[in-house]
């Protein structure tokens, strides 16, 4: 499809220290001199050897000749890229403490990040992996300022401040590369939100000294203490500090209209849920996929049967709550599934300097997944989003390169009758009849179930 088609990503440049390239066999990281003496030097530690068999820490492989005037490390490539605007809370809260914990270990053994930012954060299912080395450097002992702690106030705490207690979208932060800044959120707090804390030392505060802050800005780097051990504990304690803000401010699991849709659905008999789950089992035995998207994944019932038959699972959801549930579920599960908070209607567009620093989600779909899910999707697509029938054939070829599990809603469904809104003469094109036509353009019929309660259950297959 020509909407598929997207130019190669940009190479990082926004670090002056290096960039990285990403090829179909790692990230291919340039480091140039100076820093690439000292993550040589960082890379051959204990503590490096570590993180990276704890899968906190992404690998390094040195790929360039001792000669060569700029060093290149080869990255293992994360599976599946997220961005922080596609996650649903406990993902963020979930990097924020990968953030935290990992330089608090550097700082305990004479290191830091010079960076703090979600950016630097991917998932492998639910599990964080910091990929930025670069932002690992040494540390000043007598220096006690984390001087990477404005940038993960901006970009951590306030995002997930003002999503708690504004209703600020998460996926705001696609256009907020560099977070908010203290004066952004103080404006729309009320006095009581102001004086609350963490608002009150992340926003209040510094607020009101901004102009002061400003004028010292630019000491801070210079301060130090004499004793290297309390320049330690200072910096400790701070990150320990935002690590209490950061659970604070993170709110708790709260219920939606599709949240709680799987125990709610009346619309399904016991015996109806049986088979279509019995279906969807074998269908998955019978593809053997390797990686799955489970459209509408809602609290990801389906997403584990699919990680229980040996895939890698991306699932997505329009509902945030629902995704968020999904996420809390897995913790500590070993599943790799991996929510996320997408649209399929309005997927995420490419993002940053020229379009081309963030994919879109559909660039990274293409060619990805053996398998794709959609369940109890496609009326939405049809009649919410009025996407015509044949538009969404041709994005569901696009985003399989061989099995589709998909389920037909009959317009005699009470769900399909209630995004009608009646609007059911414009809409009487939309036959299983038209659905079969479309549908078999690309792909054919490798078994089928009808549910008692009308619906139906495809398993296709590309052609």
């Amino acid at each position: 499809m020509a909407e598929l088609l997207t130019l190669p990503a940009l190479p990082t440049f926004r670090d002056p220290a290096g960039s990285v390239e990403i090829r179909p066999d790692g990230a291919y990281r340039s480091i140039r001199p100076p820093f690439d003496t000292e993550i040589l030097a960082f890379l051959a530690l204990p503590i490096a050897t570590d993180l990276v068999g704890q899968g906190r820490l992404v690998a390094s492989e040195v790929v360039s000749p001792a000669s060569a005037e700029t060093l290149v490390l080869r990255h293992p490539r994360v599976s599946f890229q997220s961005f922080p605007w596609e996650w649903a809370p406990g993902l963020w809260l979930e990097a924020a403490y990968l953030t935290l914990n990992l330089c608090s270990d550097l700082v305990q053994q004479g290191w830091l990040l010079k960076d703090a930012t979600p950016l630097n954060v991917l998932f492998q299912g639910t599990q964080p992996i910091f990929v930025d080395v670069l932002s690992i450097e040494r540390r000043e002992p007598h220096q006690p300022i984390w001087l990477a702690y404005g940038q993960f106030v901006r970009t951590f705490l306030l995002p997930m401040l003002a999503y708690s207690r504004l209703g600020w979208p998460l996926q705001a932060s696609l256009t907020r590369r560099d977070g908010y800044e203290p004066e952004d959120v103080y404006s729309v707090l009320s006095w009581h939100g102001r004086l609350r804390q963490p608002a009150l030392s992340a926003v209040t505060l510094p607020s009101m000294l901004a102009n002061i802050k400003k004028m010292q800005a630019g000491s801070l780097a210079s301060r130090s203490v004499e004793d290297p051990d309390l320049a330690k504990q200072i910096l400790l304690k701070t990150l320990a500090g935002l690590l209490s803000q950061m659970r604070k401010v993170t709110p708790a699991h709260r219920s939606s209209a599709w949240s709680d849709y799987a125990e709610t659905a009346t619309h399904y008999s016991d015996h109806d849920h049986a088979r279509k789950r019995s279906f969807v089992t074998n269908a998955l035995a019978n593809a053997q996929p390797m990686r799955v998207l489970d459209v509408g994944c809602n609290i990801g019932v389906y997403s584990n049967l699919a990680a229980d038959a040996g895939a890698e699972v991306i699932s997505i959801d329009t509902d945030l709550q629902a995704v968020d549930r999904l996420c809390a579920n897995l913790k500590g599960s070993g599943k790799n599934i991996l929510p996320l908070c997408v649209d399929l209607a309005h997927p995420t567009p490419a993002a940053g300097w020229e379009n081309r620093e963030y994919a879109s989600f559909l660039s990274r779909c293409t060619g990805h997944f053996d398998t794709v899910m959609m369940l109890a999707v496609l009326h939405h697509l049809l009649l919410r989003n009025q996407i015509p029938m044949d538009r969404v054939a041709a994005l569901c070829s696009s985003l399989t390169t061989r099995h589709l599990i998909v389920e037909w809603v009959p317009p005699t469904d009470p769900k399909f009758q209630e995004l009608l809104r009646g609007r059911g003469a414009i809409y009487t094109h939309i036959t299983e009849t038209a659905f079969r036509d479309a549908f078999g353009e690309y792909f054919a019929t490798v078994d089928e179930l009808a549910l008692v309660n009308g619906r139906t259950m495809l398993h296709l297959q590309k052609k």
